[in-house]
């Protein structure tokens, strides 16, 4: 099974980069999900079974926010337009694509859970086989910038 962080594959030009405070107590690195957290006004990596997706962080939170006087790290937040590549808890089918997972964060790595169905976070757009990735996008309601219903 291929080993790797979660990260934007294409339509990352639709969305919209912002700058927020990482967390101060927590590291998060690149293909981390991350959310904005309302209460301390900062961004903070995602626990299990996130409910509130805002962003793949791709940056070190820790490094990267000595790099910027303001102390805040640039992310670009996930729109409805956004796909990721993600690795695959198990290999790939063709079966997959066109049905919505949950995700799992195993050993720091966050993948696409084909046994989850019931908390379902991703839609699969399309599977590579033999490389055990999926190309998916988010589901709306678990988009914290991109899920207003006007």
């Amino acid at each position: 099974m291929s080993v790797f962080q979660a990260g934007y594959a294409y339509g990352q030009e639709a969305g919209y980069v912002e700058e927020f405070t990482p967390d101060g107590s927590a590291t998060h690195v690149p293909g981390d999900l991350v959310f904005y957290d309302t209460a301390t006004q900062t961004m903070k990596k995602c626990g299990a079974d996130p409910a509130l997706i805002a962003a793949v962080s791709e940056v070190t939170s820790q490094s990267a926010k000595l790099l910027t006087p303001n102390g805040k790290v640039p992310y670009r937040l996930l729109t409805l337009g956004s796909v990721v590549k993600m690795p695959c808890s198990s290999a790939p089918a063709e079966t997959n694509v066109g049905v919505a997972y949950g995700v799992v964060n195993v050993s720091g790595v966050w993948q696409v859970d084909f046994t989850d169905t019931g908390n379902t976070r991703v839609l699969v757009r399309r599977v590579v086989i033999g490389e055990d990735s999926a190309y998916v996008q988010f589901i709306a309601a678990n988009l914290q910038f991109d899920s207003v219903v006007a």
